[in-house]
């Protein structure tokens, strides 16, 4: 008997063991007339979630017995600790003076490594940086959107001259038009051998970035950046030996570049399972199996999830989705400041961004364990699932030629268009939640920005899963700046059932979400209502009442009224629909109905009125 047995009938000898089956009884009796299947939650990965898990369901899996440095490495390869690199992500601009002497200063105060995104490589001062930054103690990687040999070059000369090794280099070059735009040119291919061949020599600088970002930053499903990530990678491989690689070099020098997003335990499993397929990947190249291994991943709090409105929520969502990566075994990890979505960062979002990892390390301990979710029943049965999933559509973009053939075909960018779409429905129905944008507004949030001047800048962007409702929003801020004051919206709540309490409530945050000034009004019947609001100063009224007769009497005069607001019934018409637009109701406002189309017709009478 093993030790962990022992332990286990010293601590719970004295309680009656329960299976599966004990706990769905339980379950199913405490629940009473509901349901234990309503419970399930269906995913955008195509996953049932159960309310609960046992340890049948893990019963089987292969992997639950494995320990950290265990091939397939599932749980990673790091022994002793779960240290990560703090990476600074910095944008340079011109000679990138200002953006090393800021990569300087962050290195002080707790970063571990700087990510320098570079939009013109050649002008980078590198005499600058190899002065003023030693790059054999820290980690120092860089974004480049072309010219990747020639720079790389420079850099090596630079250090030649300091009488550095470029050998002692850490950190990785993230080139990668694989990823960006589903193919590669001829003379990207030829870079790309080139980059390995003047990094390859390099243990700690990484020459092949693939970044799975460009997957989930538009929208996509986990499952799908777990596939298509796979499968760049398999292309980059695939081109690198075509062209006299060995691979043994190419898998020494492969980075996933990957975004953690708000879904805590998939952003957990995803890094889990990107390992477990990758040591599949390499099985199936019958390669060393320890190279699987030298597999580096670096993790970003992810863009998808930023909001320009209520943006300091974005301080929350950044250390739920640091947690995930740390959780996770990332070995990298930068964490975007929480006001980028709108203007250039500054000391002090920068400052709070960087704290995030030192606060998981140095207060939450949580370097201190490796896989710590390692035993949940959830977390292990789900790591099997969506392994699952993703390989089975790894396969079928095989099927198709291979990543590049697949997104020539428009199966990639097709399936995650198509996903996207549904993410975006349900953020406009109010099924996903983005607090502070579509739910839980801030009432007295102040933008400080020019509204009209982000919409129209190059660097806003559209691609976020807030970005339709914050556009509506900014069109309600403009109404403000013209007019001196905001769009009003009454809430006339008729009676006091509780279906109509409800409906009143969920039609006051909506137009609180959307920048209006609310009023709830209360009345007892549909004459009185009708009566005091005829002489309201409102853009907008919404009626919550359930009963038809009440929607008549009232409206027929309301919709005489000077002012002639738009006229929403807060309730599902269902099959009274025309007869309610017969009689001069403009909308009808409900739960899971199509919000942003409901704020497009109500902006439209806004400025139609300007």
């Amino acid at each position: 008997m093993t030790d962990e047995q022992l332990n286990q009938q010293r601590l719970f000898a004295e309680f009656t063991p329960a299976s599966k089956a004990d706990w769905e009884q339980k379950a199913r009796k405490d629940l009473r007339e509901t349901p234990l299947e309503s419970l399930i939650w269906q995913t955008y990965e195509g996953i049932d979630i159960k309310p609960y898990y046992a340890k049948e369901d893990i019963n089987g899996l292969p992997f639950t017995t494995h320990k950290p440095g265990d091939f397939p490495f599932l749980r990673g390869n790091k022994t002793g600790n779960n240290s990560w690199l703090n990476v600074q992500q910095i944008k340079v601009k011109g000679n990138g003076k200002v953006a090393i002497d800021k990569a300087s200063d962050a290195l002080q105060r707790g970063a571990d490594g700087i990510h320098f995104e570079l939009q013109q490589p050649d002008a980078f001062d590198i005499a600058y940086l190899v002065s003023s930054i030693d790059l054999s103690q820290h980690s120092v990687s860089y974004t480049l959107p072309n010219e990747p040999v020639a720079f790389l070059k420079r850099l090596y000369q630079e250090l030649e001259q300091k009488q550095v090794s470029h050998r002692n280099l850490k950190g990785f070059v993230n080139y990668d038009p694989m990823t960006g735009k589903g193919s590669l040119t001829k003379e990207e291919a030829k870079a790309i051998t080139a980059v390995l061949d003047l990094t390859k020599d390099s243990p700690e600088f990484y020459g092949i970035t693939v970044c799975g970002t460009n997957f989930s930053g538009i929208g996509a499903s986990i499952t799908q950046e777990i596939a298509y990530t796979l499968s760049a990678a398999v292309a980059y491989a695939d081109r690198l030996t075509t062209a006299g690689e060995q691979l043994e070099s190419v898998l020494r020098n492969m980075q996933f570049y990957v975004a953690s997003g708000t879904n805590y335990f998939f952003e957990i499993t995803k890094l889990r399972v990107l390992r477990l397929l990758w040591a599949a990947v390499a099985e199936a190249y019958q390669t060393e199996p320890a190279l699987a291994a030298k597999l580096r991943i670096h993790s970003a709090t992810s863009s998808w999830y930023q909001t320009t409105l209520d943006p300091y929520v974005n301080m929350l969502r950044t250390t739920t989705e640091a947690m995930s990566a740390v959780i996770a075994g990332c070995d990298s990890l930068s964490v975007s400041p929480f006001d980028s979505t709108f203007k250039e960062s500054d000391e002090f979002s920068e400052r709070i961004a960087r704290n995030v990892s030192i606060i998981l390390k140095e207060e939450a301990y949580l370097d201190k364990a490796i896989d710590p979710a390692a035993g949940s029943y959830y977390l292990e049965s789900l790591t099997n699932e969506l392994a699952q999933k993703a390989w089975d559509l790894f396969r079928e973009v095989e099927a198709l030629g291979g990543f590049e053939d697949a997104y020539d075909s428009g199966f990639i960018l097709g399936s995650i268009t198509e996903m996207s779409r549904k993410k975006f429905r349900n953020i406009a129905t109010g099924r996903d939640i983005l607090v502070g944008t579509n739910k839980y507004p801030n009432p007295k949030e102040k933008i400080s920005f020019d509204p009209e001047e982000l919409i129209q800048s190059a660097d806003f962007d559209t691609t976020r899963a807030a970005y339709p409702t914050e556009v509506m929003r900014m069109a309600t801020e403009l109404h403000l700046r013209k007019r001196q004051r905001r769009p009003k919206a009454v809430i006339a709540l008729i009676g006091n059932s509780e279906e109509r309490q409800v409906n009143a409530s969920f039609a006051q945050e909506f137009f609180s979400c959307a920048g209006f000034e609310t009023e709830l009004q209360q009345y007892n019947s549909a004459a009185d209502a009708s009566d005091r609001l005829f002489h309201a100063a409102a853009d907008v009224v919404a009626v919550s009442t359930s009963e038809a007769a009440y929607a008549r009497e009232f409206n027929a005069k309301l919709r005489h009224h000077d002012g002639k607001p738009l006229v929403l019934l807060a309730n599902d018409p269902q099959h009274l629909e025309e007869e309610m637009l017969a009689h001069g109701y403009d909308e009808f406002l409900f739960e899971n109905c199509d919000m942003n189309r409901i704020m497009r017709v109500v902006q439209k009478k806004l400025h139609s009125n300007d």
